[in-house]
């Protein structure tokens, strides 16, 4: 009997590896055009135009975390296969761009106004070191 529960358990443990071992890959959706046209772009603009447009309120603040957040994790979607161009200089870009937006996320939880503006050119240098690249 004791056999039997340790095979049965030994055969559930090397189910659950498989399954583990065969789980899909993360693909892209859209192309990368809509990409930084739908997500990417809208949401760094509120960086971008921070001063012109602060957030006022509560609501604003929070809106503004969720803006960030989503360019943070744009910037992952930028180095799944079906978008990434190349390992080195992309993913290099990606990171960059990924670090600024989390950073950005970050003074938005802490509502400081200031470093979102500081960052702006952080954000900004991600942006165009990728265009310069790959546009």
């Amino acid at each position: 009997m004791r056999f039997s529960r340790l095979a049965l358990a030994a055969g559930l443990l090397l189910t659950c590896v498989g399954y583990a071992a065969e789980a899909p890959a993360p693909i892209a959706i859209s192309s990368i055009n809509e990409l930084m046209l739908k997500i990417i772009q809208p949401n760094s603009d509120a960086v971008f135009y921070i001063s012109r447009n602060p957030p006022q309120s509560d609501a604003d603040w929070e809106q503004l975390e969720a803006r960030v957040l989503m360019l943070a994790e744009s910037a992952n979607l930028l180095m799944l296969q079906g978008y990434a161009r190349d390992q080195l200089q992309w993913m290099n870009e990606s990171k960059l761009l990924r670090d600024a937006s989390a950073a950005a996320y970050n003074a938005a939880r802490a509502k400081n106004l200031s470093a979102l503006e500081e960052l702006n050119n952080d954000l900004y240098s991600s942006c165009e070191s990728c265009h310069e690249a790959y546009r």
